[in-house]
């Protein structure tokens, strides 16, 4: 009976001491975050990986040692889907808060479309809105918010809304 008790100790003991880790926050939780509502649509980041070079759905770049020239792309790609979307925009100089994104050709890519609808270009009569929340130099980070509208040439039109990106940036 005294060994049954001592095991049974045991037992709740390595069961209550263990951890389990959260599946909800990976190790990269912070990293390659790019997403946003195209028309009301949840759309993200992501791209289908190669087994011998992997993928990166995003890419940033940030000089925030000199001209503090930012710019962001990502892709959105899925073979079961067949979806094969990118969007990219830039601003040579930009501050923390506020900034307003330049008119750009082909800021918004759906590569499902017909070859003379794929291409979005910035609206020049809509918000066009890139807020910088914070910078990490130490670690490479930047996290913001952006907005804007894109228009094809068949007059497809795109509005991009709650856009939130936190991403590694190179320089």
């Amino acid at each position: 009976m005294k060994y049954l008790a001592l095991l049974l100790i045991t037992m709740i003991s390595l069961a209550t001491s263990c951890q389990k880790e959260d599946p909800k926050t990976p190790d990269n939780w912070h990293k390659d975050v790019f997403r946003c509502k195209i028309n009301g649509e949840e759309w993200k980041a992501q791209c289908v990986s190669d087994p011998l070079f992997g993928c990166s759905a995003v890419d940033c770049q940030y000089y925030w040692k000199d001209t503090k020239g930012f710019e962001i792309a990502g892709i959105n790609r899925s073979i079961q889907n067949e979806t094969y979307q990118s969007m990219s925009f830039s601003k040579y100089t930009t501050i923390v808060g506020d900034n307003l994104i330049p008119l750009r050709k082909e800021a918004y890519k759906d590569w499902n479309k017909p070859s003379g609808c794929r291409f979005h270009d910035l609206d020049t009569t809509s918000m066009r809105r890139l807020t910088i929340l914070e910078v990490d130099t130490v670690n490479f980070l930047i996290k913001g918010t952006f907005e804007f509208t894109a228009i094809n040439n068949c007059q497809d039109t795109m509005r991009i809304t709650d856009g939130f990106f936190h991403v590694n940036f190179r320089f």
